[in-house]
């Protein structure tokens, strides 16, 4: 991460970017699930069209369905693999490793960041902002929104979740 998005006064307490960029276990659930749910519509759909144009809209709407379902997992290597992230004493930073664009960026609240979806090799998902509401999910802890609120930043696939959480603590205080 670029020292440039350091503001006067400001230091690093934790630099780095996520470790995992294609989904795992459970994040499988929704692209497959998509992916069963639009082949079966289409499978019903598709034997009482008409030969011609309402057949093309048809088979049109199939693959619309399809990219739609999968865009998020065929998105996520080039979003994430550029994501870089910064949690200073005064606030946390996204931003893009390659421009050194900040994507987002929110103050350090009195709140600490929650640690969720710990997973293999130790990897978690730091929630700065407002807690998600977890459930366990054989085993893993797993955030019942799925899409953030405004004011939320997630840090995805870091190592070592609950010692950053930790940094952080001992910053606000």
């Amino acid at each position: 991460m670029p020292s440039t998005i350091l503001q006067p006064g400001e230091r690093f307490l934790w630099s780095g970017r996520p470790q995992r960029v294609a989904p795992a276990g459970l994040e499988w659930v929704r692209p497959l699930g998509g992916s069963v749910l639009v082949a079966g519509l289409a499978a019903a759909v598709l034997p009482f069209q008409e030969p011609g144009l309402p057949f093309a809209a048809a088979v049109f709407t199939l693959a619309a369905g399809l990219v739609g379902v999968w865009w998020p997992v065929l998105a996520r290597p080039w979003v994430v693999g550029r994501a870089g992230y910064a949690v200073t004493d005064r606030r946390v930073v996204v931003a893009d490793r390659v421009s050194g664009r900040i994507r987002r960026q929110a103050a350090l609240g009195p709140t600490p960041p929650t640690v969720t979806w710990l997973g293999h090799g130790g990897l978690g998902t730091l929630t700065f902002g407002a807690p998600d509401l977890v459930v366990d999910v054989f085993g893993y802890s797993v955030p019942v929104r799925w899409r953030g609120r405004l004011d939320t930043i997630r840090l995805i696939a870091v190592p070592e979740p609950d010692r950053i959480r930790e940094l952080v603590e001992q910053a606000v205080a």
